[in-house]
């Protein structure tokens, strides 16, 4: 610890104060850092090892420039400007919200909701609609309904019959109210409520949700079935269409399986026969899981029968067209631990289950910040408040209830009724009605709810903590970025700092090269006739399209290979491809060079650029076959890559690591090959530890000073650099750091 002793001093150039023991052992300027203050910050560095003795002398001189910081900070009264401020209320807004739930209540319904996911049940139901803000009367009709088929269900008719002939949900009623599986998270709280306290083959009694009544009966139940992941092919024919499209779409969607059957992939058959748009080129795999509930009742049998990854359904027929569908992958029911905080967030966001946690919350903070309402001025005060008033009666300033030590008027109270009137009134175009003990309870609430809030630091240590490592945060952020950033970013001091210190930005001396790496001689000469020029030959293969003779339209199945040519042109940017049209001798001059013409058109339609297109006419000289015409009608196809990785891919695909080849600038130190020739310009051979090499040297630059542009980046980050070094200097003539040597070194060493 001597030896830290003589770093500090040597690094910091800082005074030490030769005094006694202090529990303080760093002042900077005004501030004294407690000794707890510094351990805050010090001491879970240490515990994770990443403060050791060879690196604790710079920790301690970054703590201090960046507490210098927070000093000049607090001493510019930066926390005071609107602008921070306006920033730190709205930060702590958002830190407060978790603080402001009643705990025990979310934990109770998130672990209730865990428990019922377990279960999936079979629910029908019938339902007697209720429309937005229903009046008495049109409540108590509907009651009356939903009440009578109680009455008929007790006296023995048959739940589905009834549901059939009177619910008013269009989608079950048809079905015998029947809705499938669902589980929990999944309806208004109120009817899942209902659906887990019914037994099987049981039927409710009427209840009510916002979207009227309800009678429920569950049919069967099972154990949560997990969540799947599908891919699917669709066959599109909208429910109404005439007849023969539904019948063709019908065939397309069972030819689908009798390719799929025949071993085909699910991937090609989905890219030439799916029409869906966006899951096609994906191999028709749909982005998102499914749990039993989010699918209708005719799928979720046939889907989550699929047992293993990669089984097919049946077509189905749905309201999109005919789909056929493949299992990608299947989940169980993930465990409490692992779901418990998407629960959460689904518990938080949930009307009713907030509100529950909301009253228990609200019970809770009224009893904890001694909530008091006067009984006999509250009743007193309803009594008046039709009465006319002046403002200056004495009952007005009656108090008529507290919240901790605050006291809250009748004068206050019927501000906040006029206040919520006109509120009301402005949103909603008339004054509904509202009672007064209803205009009382949201003003305690709202006053209980500002103090809640205002005495969180007090409540809650880490909100406290959390706040105040937010309020040095943002104070050293915002000088950092005055004093440096801003600055920094000023092209002409950038431009004034590049003439001052030109020499710190040099280019090292480097060549433009392209650089060819084999790990046989073969391999070397074979890649080299193949990088030549570019573009590069690929050696991908490709079906020609074939065409009707004396025609050059893309019929099917020509154009499902035009739109696979696109999807390759379009995963593979730096491809090119070279289209050579070919006729029957019996056919036209013109069409060999119409069909090249339409494949390049299709591909120009879908954002294909002709640079990447070359178009050849080969008219008769490369006949397919001699005796059968319709084989010479074609487009064939090559493709060349514009970047030499392709080629590299193409070898290393057959032989890993047997080929490298880069094309660019090279300085010494980035390749050992290139920095072993000669820098000269021309071809070089390289032989040596089992690599064959040619490095053609294009450029040479010897070393240079970058130009402004060039060395714009490092000018900024140097500029930065300094702009530091200068402020941090400046602060310790302003502030000056005191260090108790005795009590820090105490501190150092537990």
């Amino acid at each position: 610890m001597k030896d830290f002793k003589f770093v500090i001093g040597f690094i910091l150039c800082l005074p030490f104060a030769s005094l006694a023991q202090s529990a303080f052992p760093i002042q900077i300027g005004p501030k004294k850092i407690s000794a707890e203050s510094f351990l805050q910050v010090y001491k879970p560095l240490l515990e994770s090892d990443s403060i050791t003795k060879e690196n604790q002398a710079a920790f301690l001189s970054d703590y201090i420039d960046y507490q210098l910081k927070i000093v000049a900070a607090e001493q510019e009264k930066l926390a005071e400007e609107p602008d921070f401020k306006e920033e730190y209320a709205s930060f702590r807004k958002e830190l407060a919200t978790p603080y402001l739930v009643d705990l025990p209540t979310l934990d109770m319904l998130v672990k209730q909701a865990y428990q019922r996911m377990k279960e999936e049940k079979k629910v029908s139901q019938i339902l007697v609609k209720l429309g937005d803000n229903p009046t008495p009367a049109d409540t108590l009709i509907a009651f009356q309904k939903i009440d009578n088929l109680y009455q008929k269900l007790k006296a023995g008719e048959d739940f589905a019959t009834l549901a059939i002939k009177f619910s008013e949900d269009e989608l079950s009623a048809p079905k015998g109210g029947a809705l499938g599986f669902i589980t929990s998270l999944q309806t208004d709280y109120d009817f899942e409520n209902a659906v887990y306290s019914v037994g099987i083959g049981e039927y409710s009694k009427p209840f009510r949700t916002p979207s009227g009544y309800h009678l429920i009966k569950i049919n069967n139940q099972r154990p949560n079935s997990g969540k799947i992941r599908l891919a699917h092919i669709i066959v599109s024919a909208a429910v109404d269409a005439p007849a023969s499209l539904q019948v063709e779409a019908k065939k397309k969607i069972e030819q689908v399986e009798a390719y799929l059957k025949a071993g085909e992939s699910f991937e090609l058959v989905c890219k030439n026969y799916s029409e869906d748009p966006y899951s096609r080129g994906r191999g028709g795999e749909i982005r998102r899981w499914y749990f039993s509930s989010d699918l209708s009742e005719e799928l979720q049998d046939a889907l989550f029968g699929l047992e293993k990854i990669g089984d097919l359904s049946k077509p189905i027929r749905t309201n999109l067209g005919w789909q056929l569908f493949k299992l990608v992958d299947k989940k169980p029911l993930l465990t409490y631990e692992d779901m418990s905080e998407f629960i959460k967030q689904k518990v938080l966001t949930d009307a009713d289950r907030q509100g529950l946690i909301r009253h228990a919350f609200l019970k809770r903070v009224r009893i904890e910040n001694k909530v008091k309402v006067q009984e006999a001025v509250k009743k007193a005060a309803f009594e008046r408040m039709s009465v006319e008033r002046t403002g200056s009666e004495p009952f007005l300033q009656e108090v008529i209830f507290s919240v901790l030590d605050k006291n809250y008027t009748v004068g206050d109270f019927y501000a906040h009724v006029q206040a919520q009137q006109k509120r009301r009134i402005k949103s909603l175009g008339y004054l509904p009605s509202v009672s007064e003990q209803s205009y009382l309870e949201e003003l305690i609430e709202k006053e209980t709810l500002q103090a809640e809030e205002a005495n969180l630091e007090s409540k809650y240590p880490a909100f406290k903590e959390q706040m105040a490592e937010f309020l040095e945060g943002s104070l050293f952020s915002k000088m950092t970025d005055r004093e440096i950033f801003e600055k920094s970013l000023d092209s002409l001091s950038q431009a004034k700092f590049y003439q001052e210190n030109k020499a710190q930005f040099m280019m090292p001396a480097r060549v433009e090269a392209k650089l060819v790496v084999a790990d046989t001689q073969k391999t070397l000469k074979e890649a080299l006739d193949l990088l030549k020029q570019s573009p590069y030959p690929m050696n991908k293969k490709f079906s020609d399209i074939s065409f009707a003779l004396k025609e050059s339209k893309l019929e099917e199945p020509a154009s499902k290979l035009a739109a696979e040519l696109f999807l390759t042109m379009a995963k593979n940017v730096d491809y090119v491809v070279e289209i050579s049209g070919h006729r029957d001798a019996s056919e036209a001059d013109s069409l060999s060079e119409a069909r090249v013409n339409k494949v390049v058109a299709y591909l120009n339609s879908k954002g294909i650029s002709s640079q990447r297109i070359i178009q050849k006419d080969e008219a008769n000289l490369k006949a397919a076959s001699k005796t059968v015409k319709t084989k010479n009608a074609r487009v064939s196809f090559r493709f060349f890559s514009s970047s030499m990785e392709d080629v590299v891919k193409r070898f290393n695909a057959l032989k890993p690591g047997s080929l490298e080849a880069k094309e660019g600038y090279f300085k010494k130190g980035v390749s050992s090959v290139v920095d072993s020739v000669d820098w000269s310009l021309g071809v070089k051979s390289y032989e040596a530890a089992g690599k064959f090499a040619q490095v053609e040297i294009k450029k040479v630059e010897p070393e240079r000073i970058r130009s402004f542009e060039e060395a714009r980046g490092l000018v900024i980050r140097a500029l930065q650099e300094r702009l530091e070094k200068e402020w941090v200097a400046k602060l310790k003539q302003q502030y000056p750091v005191v260090i108790h040597t005795a009590e820090l070194e105490k501190i150092l060493k537990n």
